[in-house]
């Protein structure tokens, strides 16, 4: 079979989200119990070396988390090996993420009160008219700071995000861990730590120098706080091209991981490895299915964000 697994956020009654990005711990121990069923759960280092040296991978399967969320340790019970990626500037301060205040948001405004919203930050129509309705109402949002802003929530932004927040009587309990929690929990044996980048963007519309900063910044960061660090990218919202992984490869980095939900079947060993994007809801017969059955597209790289993709 031969996989990576991805994850993010861990929920639990006293830990929600309403972003199906974040799995409750339930279906995350139920899945790892499948996985142990039909294959073996192996460090990611370990998978990379094999895939890269050209041995089989059959039957091997890595657990992957991004953005290294507080509730990974507090509600993830399980001792198999996994690695967490670090988006270091979250770590800093233990941030919450502009996509998770999104969604929790986005279900406690009315409608009117987020198309305001929507106003006041200057979301362009262009975005409301192009994005596919059946992607959801957040789409064009999500899209326009992808494009705009390269991801990053901008500053000029937070006073009316906060404001709404406040209005609402809500604050998203989900955040990165801080670096104090990360290098406790960094302790076990079984958690390997790798590089999210410093702030998170969108990688291909960076240039050179910047995404020099963005992952070898990230991964000197991460080695000073915890030496074990791997030279391992997990991009960003899954947003490549062949310029980024070449770019990746000279900022030291042994290999990428995308988002193109796809067994390591097929993939060339220097190429950028697939993961298979893991969200709440998930059946297990479906992720049985996804295991045991090698999807192999045409390799191509996802559109970029602009207001019509």
């Amino acid at each position: 079979m031969g996989a990576i697994l991805c994850y993010h956020g861990v929920t639990a009654a006293s830990w929600p989200s309403e972003s199906t990005a974040n799995v409750p711990a339930s279906e995350l121990e139920s899945a790892i119990q499948l996985v142990q069923r039909l294959g073996e759960i192996v460090p990611l280092t370990e998978l990379v070396d094999r895939h890269r040296a050209g041995r089989s991978t059959r039957r091997l399967v890595a657990l992957t988390f991004d953005d290294a969320y507080v509730t990974l340790p507090l509600l993830f019970r399980s001792t198999v090996p996994i690695t967490v990626f670090v988006t270091t500037d979250a770590t800093d301060t233990g941030a919450r993420f502009w996509w998770d205040r999104i969604d929790d948001l986005f279900v406690r405004v009315p409608a009117a009160r987020w198309r305001a919203f929507e106003d006041t930050i200057g979301l362009p129509a262009a975005f409301h008219t192009g994005q596919p309705p059946e992607l959801g109402p957040l789409r064009p949002l999500r899209q326009w700071i992808l494009a705009e802003y390269r991801g990053r929530w901008p500053d000029h932004l937070e006073a009316p995000l906060a404001a709404l927040e406040r209005e609402h009587g809500h604050t998203t309990v989900q955040r990165a861990m801080t670096w104090e929690e990360m290098a406790r929990f960094a302790r076990a044996d079984a958690v390997d730590v790798g590089v999210h980048t410093i702030s998170h963007p969108v990688l291909p519309l960076l240039d050179a120098s910047a995404f020099e900063h963005e992952v070898a910044g990230a991964f000197q960061r991460l080695r000073e706080r915890i030496p074990k660090a791997v030279p391992i990218l997990a991009i960003p919202f899954g947003l490549y091209d062949a310029e980024t992984e070449a770019r990746a490869r000279r900022a030291g980095m042994r290999t990428s991981l995308t988002l193109a939900n796809r067994s390591l079947r097929g993939v060339r060993p220097d190429a950028a490895l697939p993961r298979l994007s893991m969200g709440r809801g998930l059946r297990r017969w479906k992720l049985a299915l996804r295991l045991a059955v090698p999807r192999s597209p045409p390799r191509r790289y996802p559109a970029l964000p602009s207001a019509t993709s």
